[in-house]
């Protein structure tokens, strides 16, 4: 009995095999499982590529429908940059699928390195109407989930809405080579009351110890994002932020006062290196840096500062850290049918102290969060953020520290615990296609601050994303 089953599993495998034909030219793969009827009807993704197979195709009298077809098909590509020209097409990859059997996929090709995509199209066109005439008109897809199915659970699901992580979380993904992507965020905090701990301390308590009493701070961030896949495992991220930030405080003669600051950040840079993926599961390192390009000497220009009508403004006020600091980091994320969940632990350290003579406080961040897709556009997340942050080491000389609170070191470091919910939306088509459009709102669930500080923030964020050349992003 042995015996007979194994000639039978040997005769099955010839029969599955002499249905993958494989050809290899111009950096060109193909492998094509079923015969394709091309008198049939097609459709294709509507990018450059696309653009190009369809237009090969019809020249050799193939058909193509937006709304009646029987293949379907997708293509998505990479970019790279050279020196002569702007970004040009690098590389593609694809698959042919029959809707009228269940969505079955009968062929994948990709192109590992492209320099004339006209040619290299007609080159995979030519190679598709070779092979397909040499298989059998009866080969059946022998349950090309045996084949396909297999190659599908390597995959991510990249076109699901909950398939990134919620709006304030960033670097939570990786591109495969030559993928870009492009982002904006805004993000809008503000936070009221002084507390110590988690207590609140009121003005007349204050005034002990302070000559104003800090009532409010909004801070308002523009962010720019951007993520470039060097190799398939390895991506470029980098952030660069605008920053607003306002202090109101109340002087003792109870008169009302607006401290302000503006401009651009610390730039943070990111690589992130894959070191799992598949339909269920990704896991990247999060690694890099932060460079000192924010202004750690703004000043308050209107006479309240200071004896001489200016003065430094306080270490919260300032717009950036004065310092190099890294990122260590990982983020693991899992997809399953209807919902996904993700962990993104982050240590950032201080590296050395700035010009002014104080560093930055180390920080302890770690995101975790799940996600429900409600359709193939729309998913909702729930959030928490564990943050622990040291208080500032150094001081800077210029500061009186018995003016306000945020002028004084001791009044630095928290450990909060922050709950966010969101929507997310991804779209395949229309005029936001490739694009990604997310909101969140986070508020506080658990604070203990050092010394006295302005606290129980709440923020909202809203983010656009977009990459263009791969469906779905």
């Amino acid at each position: 009995m042995k015996r007979y089953l194994i000639i039978l599993i040997c005769c099955f495998s010839n029969i599955i095999s002499a249905q993958e034909v494989r050809s290899k030219k111009d950096n060109i793969t193909l492998r094509l499982v079923n015969k394709i009827d091309l008198s049939s009807t097609f459709n294709i993704t509507d990018n450059k590529v696309g653009e190009n197979i369809k237009k090969t195709f019809e020249e050799k009298g193939l058909n193509f429908s937006s709304d009646d077809n029987r293949y379907f098909i997708s293509v998505s590509f990479g970019w790279s940059y050279r020196r002569s020209t702007e970004l040009e097409i690098d590389n593609y990859k694809g698959l042919i699928v029959d809707k009228i059997d269940g969505d079955k996929i009968i062929a994948e090709f990709s192109c590992s390195k492209t320099n004339n995509l006209e040619r290299s199209t007609q080159e995979l066109i030519n190679l598709l109407m070779f092979q397909n005439e040499k298989v059998d008109n009866n080969g059946k897809f022998i349950d090309i989930s045996e084949h396909f199915m297999k190659m599908n659970e390597k995959m991510w699901d990249s076109s699901r809405p909950d398939s990134h992580a919620p709006s304030s979380i960033l670097a939570d993904h990786t591109h495969p080579r030559g993928g870009i992507m492009l982002g904006y965020k805004f993000t809008a905090s503000k936070g009221e009351n002084n507390y110590n701990g988690d207590k609140i301390f009121s003005r007349d308590e204050i005034s002990t110890y302070y000559d104003r009493h800090v009532s409010s701070q909004k801070f308002n961030t523009h962010s720019l994002e951007f993520m470039y896949g060097i190799k398939d495992n390895l991506t470029v991220f980098s952030n660069l932020n605008y920053h607003i930030k306002e202090s109101t405080f109340i002087s003792k003669q109870n008169n009302v006062y607006t401290l302000n600051s503006s401009g651009i950040g610390d730039v943070e840079i990111q690589f992130l290196y894959n070191l799992l993926s598949n339909k269920n599961i990704k896991i990247h390192s999060n690694v890099g840096l932060f460079l000192p390009t924010g202004s750690i000497s703004k000043e308050d220009n209107n006479s309240l500062h200071g004896a001489n009508g200016s003065g430094i403004l306080a270490y919260s006020m300032q717009i950036g850290n004065g310092h190099f600091s890294s990122v260590t980091g990982f983020t693991v994320f899992s997809q399953f049918k209807k919902f996904s969940v993700g962990i993104q632990p982050i240590y950032k350290l201080s590296l050395h102290e700035n010009s002014r003579g104080y560093k930055t406080g180390n920080q302890i961040s770690v995101n975790y969060w799940g996600a429900v897709n409600l359709s193939n556009s729309i998913s909702i997340s729930f959030r928490q953020n564990y943050l622990n942050l040291s208080g500032v080491t150094g001081e800077d000389s210029e500061l009186d520290s018995t003016v306000m609170i945020l002028n004084n070191k001791n009044n630095t470091g928290h450990v909060l615990l922050n709950s966010a919910l969101g929507v997310n939306f991804s779209f395949r088509k229309g005029l936001l296609k490739n694009k990604r459009i997310s909101f969140e709102y986070i508020l506080p669930t658990y604070m203990s601050y050092e010394g006295l500080q302005v606290g129980n923030f709440h923020s909202f964020s809203i983010g656009l994303q977009y990459s263009p050349g791969h469906m779905g992003h």
